[in-house]
């Protein structure tokens, strides 16, 4: 099994666990880590909108929980026929458990239909750097 159609799997099965009684649009997430393993998250809406969590945020917490702490790869599934982008607020978490050349797949139910790197992904990312020491 390659790591696309575990990770498409994983997302998939996270997705259908979805906690989405308002907005009823799942989202599941899997993250294949630098060390080999693997990760999953789904959204978790609270009728508090800001107090929700998106799926790559479960994903990433999941993979820190389990003492991993670099993101090889991430897969982001949604319905429908219009591809899912991370929100902005994920970029950014993202980007803070990878590496430029990290790969993002965005997913429908149909498949992965589109790969892109972090860095294409989010071009100017505010980083360690740009800190004020």
């Amino acid at each position: 099994m390659n790591n696309i159609h575990k990770l498409f799997e994983l997302a998939e099965a996270a997705r259908k666990n979805a906690h989405i009684p308002y907005s009823h649009f799942a989202v599941g997430a899997a993250i294949l880590s630098q060390e080999g393993h693997f990760y999953s998250g789904c959204n978790v809406e609270n009728i508090s909108y800001p107090c929700g969590s998106c799926a790559e945020t479960g994903a990433i917490a999941s993979m820190v929980a389990g003492g991993d702490t670099q993101i090889a790869e991430i897969l982001i599934l949604a319905e429908g026929s219009e591809l899912i982008t991370p929100c902005g607020a994920c970029r950014q978490r993202i980007k803070e458990f990878s590496s430029p050349q990290t790969l993002i797949h965005l997913a429908n139910s149909s498949g992965v239909q589109k790969t892109c790197t972090i860095a294409e992904l989010l071009p100017l990312a505010f980083a360690e750097k740009d800190l004020m020491k």
